[in-house]
């Protein structure tokens, strides 16, 4: 058997390789706080740090999810509460036009102002959030949600989209409500309306409305006087004599009474009143039985909203029995074009705002509640975490001292081995 200096040089520095890495990769947990730096070091506990670390990771990004859903659903409910204080103004002040006391240059800056918070609805309508996306346009969010021609009229761009994100493994919340559900289907007596045309009917209505009522009255006699388009036009309305009550309608223009004359005179039998063209244009009424006759609620094809200028209506003025007036004429229009059904559209707007205000907040509390189930997942899990990767700084200590001392040992006797030479041996 052969002695060789140089293979024991080399046995031994291959020792003190591995005594030197065992030692830095003890110092690089204590460094890191972490007991798995690779795999190899627990095979098993790597595997369940990875699956852990992945369900940390997910639970990260649902937790940024419902941020999100937060900071919109919050931006949705202040939009909407912002919205409502604009919609009660108007309201206020169409209840304000309607006194009596107020002329037409009164009803005129009230309707200027009201003009204005129309305006401000529509950049209201058109917010953006955080992003710059609209926020009610639905899945359109690139585009502005509502526009306005050069008519006035102001429609919606966006769709029926609702926007959302995942909040859990199978749950999602919604972030916003699109502009068509939240705007543009408000319940009315004339069916679903937008609430800009609501608007914009009220502003018409202060500027027109003011000077025209709901119904007239005369004794026994009153005289009509129609101003009216060229084309036929569709009235209904109801005619109240001594007799009775009647729902009419007749087919009307500037240049054609006789078919409302007709209709008139073809319920006298239910209403005790008779209806009679005048050589003027105008309609004479005459109830038999010298009883109230009342004229109300008319509706006009075609005005559905009050316009702004209104170009079909008709006055009745109460007379005696030789023709001569004994009040002032009162003017009768559309019902739409009115004070009064303005205010009644207002109110079925605020209900509207109010159910999307409701709407959004149900989502907001879903959205709280699972951010609280949330965080105490992520407690759990980051505690598994700890386990499975925080190092046991006594151990390590312990274990580095160890290999300290094993080094060290090992250093001195190689040193005092290699002091000697193969003429010691053979001695």
């Amino acid at each position: 058997m052969q002695i060789s200096n140089k293979l024991f040089n080399q046995q031994q520095l291959s020792h003190f390789g591995k005594l030197n890495k065992d030692i830095q990769h003890v110092q690089n947990k204590m460094a890191s706080g972490k007991d798995i730096l690779k795999a190899s070091d627990d095979p098993l506990g790597a595997i369940q740090l990875s699956a852990v670390q992945d369900q940390k990771e997910l639970l990260g990004k649902f937790t940024s999810n419902i941020a999100v859903a937060q900071s919109r659903l919050e931006q949705a409910n202040s939009v909407i509460e912002e919205i409502t204080n604009v919609v009660t103004r108007m309201s206020e002040l169409t209840t304000l036009a309607g006194n009596g006391a107020y002329d037409g240059y009164s009803r005129a800056a009230i309707a200027q102002e009201m003009e204005q918070l129309v305006d401000v609805l529509l950049s209201q309508a058109n917010t953006k959030d955080s992003r710059g996306q609209s926020l009610f346009s639905g899945f359109n969010a690139n585009v502005e949600a509502f526009s306005r021609d050069d008519n006035g009229n102001i429609s919606y761009n966006g769709d029926r989209g609702v926007q959302s994100v995942q909040i859990s493994e199978n749950m999602s919340v919604n972030t916003s409500i699109d502009g068509g559900s939240a705007f543009m289907k408000v319940e009315t007596a004339d069916g679903n309306r937008s609430l800009f045309d609501i608007a914009n009917s009220a502003v018409n209505a202060v500027r027109t409305g003011g000077t025209a009522t709901s119904f007239a009255t005369a004794q026994a006699n009153a005289v009509l006087n129609f101003t009216l388009p060229n084309q036929l036009q569709t009235w209904t309305f109801s005619l109240e004599g001594a007799n009775g009550k009647a729902d009419i309608t007749a087919s009307l223009s500037d240049q054609n009474l006789q078919g409302f004359v007709d209709q008139v005179n073809a319920q006298t039998s239910q209403t005790g009143v008779t209806a009679t063209l005048e050589a003027d244009g105008t309609v004479s009424l005459l109830d038999s039985s010298n009883g109230a006759i009342t004229l109300s609620e008319i509706e006009i094809d075609g005005y559905e909203f009050s316009k702004d200028d209104m170009t079909s209506y008709v006055e009745l003025t109460a007379v005696d029995g030789n023709g001569t007036p004994v009040l002032n004429a009162v003017r009768l229009t559309d019902t739409g074009q009115l004070l009064r059904e303005s205010m009644l559209n207002f109110d079925k707007a605020l209900s509207n705002l109010s159910l999307q205000k409701a709407y959004v907040g149900a989502h907001a509390t879903k959205a709280d509640l699972q951010m609280d189930v949330i965080r105490s997942r992520e407690l759990i899990v980051t505690a598994e975490v700890a386990k499975l990767e925080d190092v046991d700084l006594t151990a390590l200590v312990t274990e580095l001292q160890s290999l300290m001392v094993s080094r060290d040992a090992a250093h001195q006797a190689f040193a005092k081995v290699g002091q000697q030479s193969l003429f010691d041996f053979l001695r």
